[in-house]
């Protein structure tokens, strides 16, 4: 299949809410199997300045390079719940 850059798709309306309309966004095609975004994938869509990015969750990376100005504290719970004596580990 030939690879396209960029497709031109509509906004559609379609019942939402208790009948209200509600813009929605459909996209379909064996493109996207070759985009690598299989039937089941789980994806994650970033909404920032009027555009929608859409990536495979398994192929977000996280950046952990903030370190916090104040120490973290960590607080151990019972596990057996509220009213039971239960041991801490």
């Amino acid at each position: 299949m030939k690879f396209k850059k960029y497709r031109n798709l509509k906004v559609y309306e379609m019942s939402g809410y208790q009948y209200k309309a509600v813009p929605t966004i459909r996209l379909q095609g064996a493109w996207l199997r070759d985009l690598g975004f299989e039937e089941g994938a789980p994806i994650t869509v970033k909404c920032e300045g009027g555009r929608l990015t859409i990536t495979r969750t398994d192929e977000i990376v996280t950046d952990f390079t903030e370190v916090a100005a104040e120490p973290v504290m960590c607080v151990a719970e019972a596990a057996g719940g509220y009213g039971k004596e239960v041991a801490y580990v």
